[in-house]
């Protein structure tokens, strides 16, 4: 269950509905700042940051607004308990979300320098998968190298994590809210560029806070952020104003050849290899594009079966509420949430369609199927 808010808000804010725990049901453990401490795991993750001093951080492959802010905020958190931080990851960071990397660097992975990187440091965060395998090709180092991991995620599908310390709120709307009350609890103080990349991290995995999963707690987070001076509209222009042309038509050639089934209640997309080759994208490009036909009137699921190279297909699932469809991903290596899902998978656009498909028109035949 998710505890409230920590009553920690400037001046600035009050009279913006800041009472602790107004409009939520559901109760999780006072903030430290209330003079109670945290939950065991929460607590655990304060131990674990004062035990150690060089951490490494990291998040999923194809990382989003929500790993990367979430990463940026811990790694600057850190720095100002005077603790060392690097940020290595799988992938490159999208030049959507290259303005959160002024003051932290977040490395694109390679041999040499990932090697240097966990032999520096005496300690491993993850944020925002709970999925070894979803880190990517970091996944085999976190086995060569005995190091304590602490996992702090939101998704659903792998509540018990790979860690030491799993932090795990499946109630939480992003990472970047777990983080928030975390950096709260810790009585740290943020700082603009935290709060920043932590507002990048609430808004974009509640969908510019139009998703179910957008709470009070998220909006009185985001009423907190706000008051350290930041620029919504900004921050959202930097965001979501970096497709390019090519993007653009890739977008429409998907979208003209969606497919409806199961009674127009499935919509389906594929992209080939030659289409990304075409337009000169990659894998973290497809962002968005799963989510279109979900305003499509009788749509209750949607698949996107992207073969970014040859042999690798990313599936990515959305439903609009009624069927539930982590499990269907999870049952092959990926995860997410109930409405949002997805996984990595060998073979042919064909064989992935063939082991997801028959599986979500079951589950909307018999959407109680969890």
């Amino acid at each position: 269950m998710r505890p409230p808010l920590p009553q920690l808000v400037p001046d600035s804010c009050r009279g913006v509905g800041t009472a602790r725990g107004a409009g939520r049901s559901r109760g999780r453990p006072a903030a430290r700042g209330d003079g109670v401490t945290p939950g065991g795991e929460r607590r655990a993750f304060h131990d674990f940051v004062a035990g150690h001093q060089r951490f490494l951080l990291t998040t999923h492959v194809n990382p989003d607004g929500d790993g990367l802010g979430s990463e940026v905020a811990v790694a600057l958190w850190l720095r100002g308990l005077r603790k060392s931080a690097h940020a290595l990851n799988d992938s490159l960071v999208p030049e959507a979300y290259l303005f959160l990397t002024r003051d932290v660097t977040a490395e694109a992975f390679e041999a040499s320098l990932a090697e240097r990187r966990f032999a520096e440091c005496d300690a491993v965060i993850v944020l925002d998968t709970s999925n070894r395998q979803r880190v990517g090709r970091l996944a085999p180092l976190l086995d060569r190298f005995p190091l304590p991991i602490a996992v702090v995620d939101h998704h659903v599908s792998h509540v018990h994590g790979f860690g030491q310390v799993n932090v795990i709120e499946p109630d939480a709307s992003s990472t970047g809210e777990i983080v928030y009350d975390l950096i709260r609890e810790s009585g740290a103080t943020l700082t603009p560029a935290m709060a920043e990349a932590l507002y990048v991290a609430l808004m974009t995995d509640t969908g510019s806070f139009r998703y179910s999963n957008t709470d009070s707690h998220a909006h009185r987070m985001a009423a907190e952020l706000l008051s350290h001076g930041l620029d919504p509209q900004r921050i959202h222009a930097q965001v979501h104003s970096h497709a390019s042309a090519g993007r653009l038509r890739f977008f429409g050639e998907v979208l003209s050849r969606l497919e409806l089934m199961d009674g127009g209640r499935m919509a389906v997309m594929e992209a080939a290899p030659e289409q990304f080759q075409r337009h000169g994208l990659t894998g973290a490009d497809t962002e968005g594009l799963v989510d279109m036909p979900r305003n499509i009137a009788g749509v209750d699921v949607v698949a996107l079966f992207s073969e970014v190279e040859p042999g690798k297909v990313k599936v990515s699932l959305r439903s609009t509420g009624r069927i539930s469809i982590d499990q269907v991903c999870a049952a092959l290596g990926g995860g997410g949430h109930p409405h949002a899902a997805g996984v990595l998978l060998r073979g042919t656009r064909a064989d992935a369609r063939a082991r997801i498909l028959p599986e979500l028109s079951r589950r909307i035949e018999s959407p109680a199927i969890g």
